[in-house]
């Protein structure tokens, strides 16, 4: 099946300042993750012969990550990717491109668990996070932080 064509910088944003839209912490996941392991896992889903063109299964993955990490609703992540440009470049949409809905998000979480890919996902992407030094929790980005061996409270009484 064929996809959108999606993420070319419309004329829109060649007005916009750099710094409009900017989220760090997603711009540092998007450098720091290595995506291709993580879209051929999922290029095979939603890839029926028929229908209008789908979007890029990994722009749609990038989305429920984003889902997740910010506990959105079907709804709620819709509203967003329509209403956030971090949340747009992110997943790869410009600003005049189609963003999917919430039944499109929907029926793509459902391939991803009819294809028991989920876990696998999310556990890719977890790896290559703790292999940087990182997790990512409820969307915010956080340095993992190893405990230090330290002198103990007790011992430091003189």
């Amino acid at each position: 099946m064929a996809h959108k064509n999606m993420g070319q910088a419309s004329f829109v944003e060649a007005f916009l300042r750099p710094d409009v839209g900017v989220n760090r912490r997603l711009e540092r996941i998007d450098r720091m993750v290595e995506w291709a392991p993580l879209e051929r896992l999922v290029k095979p889903v939603r890839s029926g012969a028929w229908g209008r063109p789908s979007y890029p299964p990994l722009a749609m993955l990038k989305a429920v990550f984003l889902q997740r990490w910010y506990s959105l609703s079907d709804e709620g992540l819709e509203e967003a990717l329509s209403d956030r440009l971090s949340f747009r470049r992110f997943c790869g949409f410009a600003l005049d491109d189609e963003t999917p809905d919430a039944k499109t998000v929907c029926r793509f979480r459902l391939s991803l668990v009819e294809a028991d890919l989920p876990e696998r996902l999310f556990a890719e992407l977890d790896r290559q996070l703790e292999a940087k030094g990182l997790f990512v929790k409820s969307g915010t980005l956080i340095p993992r932080v190893r405990p230090q061996a330290g002198p103990r409270a007790s011992s430091m009484r003189a």
